[in-house]
């Protein structure tokens, strides 16, 4: 194990074991797009926790959205890896991207593409008997989501490491809550993992890209300040006494 490797064992763990994530017993579903943060998160996943219980099972659910950039021969070099690692997993073929690229929906495609998503990622975890949704979400994503619902969404709000849905009967836990993009990157290149590029058609140009070329640009002006993480913390101190009209 590389020290990236062990580095981002310990992040992952931390958060696993600061929210509770994982319990004795536990039925985990991975969701898994191809993507390097979903394939980060999987590769993570093998091997023995040392602080956290290892008492759970776990299954991958690969969701094909049906863009052009999934082809016949991603799958096969994914259904490669995923057969190396010895996790029972299901591929789904939809066609969400129809959905997702429809006229209707050119205003806010992702929010769509992901509404369909998490209706059939809650499907198999309900078929298989699995009580937890573990996603690739990182820190990124919390700080791009809390701004991107501030400026477009009306509400100071973000994905949460651990989130009950379905009156507690699931829970979706983020174990790379405190992992960096970058390093999720660099662990990627270096465990050579196979990972589809360009899954979305419209990923240059969507909110969240708008947002993390924002955070960049704040970056590079105040050089000094750390910007992604300041913006992390402010989440653990929220005073707000803001009366209604």
């Amino acid at each position: 194990m590389s020290p990236l490797h062990r580095s981002l064992r310990k992040k992952m763990e931390k958060a696993i074991l600061d929210y509770h994530m994982i319990q004795d017993g536990d039925r985990i579903l991975i969701g898994v797009s191809g993507g390097a943060d979903s394939m980060a998160l999987l590769t993570l996943f093998q091997g023995r926790f040392l602080r956290v219980t290892n008492n759970f099972r776990m299954m991958v659910a690969v969701i094909n959205l049906g863009f052009e950039s999934w082809t016949p021969e991603n799958e096969q070099i994914l259904k490669k890896y995923l057969d190396s690692t010895g996790i029972p997993y299901k591929i789904v073929h939809t066609s969400i991207s129809e959905h997702a690229l429809d006229e209707k929906a050119r205003k806010n495609p992702c929010f769509i593409c992901s509404m369909y998503r998490r209706r059939k990622i809650y499907e198999l975890a309900h078929t298989f008997g699995c009580s937890k949704i573990a996603y690739g979400h990182h820190r990124d994503d919390i700080i791009e989501t809390l701004l991107i619902n501030i400026l477009y969404g009306r509400q100071v709000n973000t994905m949460r490491p651990m989130q009950e849905i379905f009156q507690g009967k699931m829970h979706i836990i983020r174990p790379l809550a405190y992992v960096d993009e970058n390093l999720i990157k660099s662990f990627v290149s270096e465990q050579h993992l196979p990972v589809i590029s360009k899954l979305c058609p419209v990923e240059d140009d969507t909110r969240r890209r708008k947002v993390k070329t924002l955070i960049r640009q704040f970056q590079m002006d105040e050089k000094n300040a750390n910007i992604r993480k300041n913006i992390f913390k402010s989440l653990y101190h929220v005073h707000l006494d803001f009366p209604p009209p």
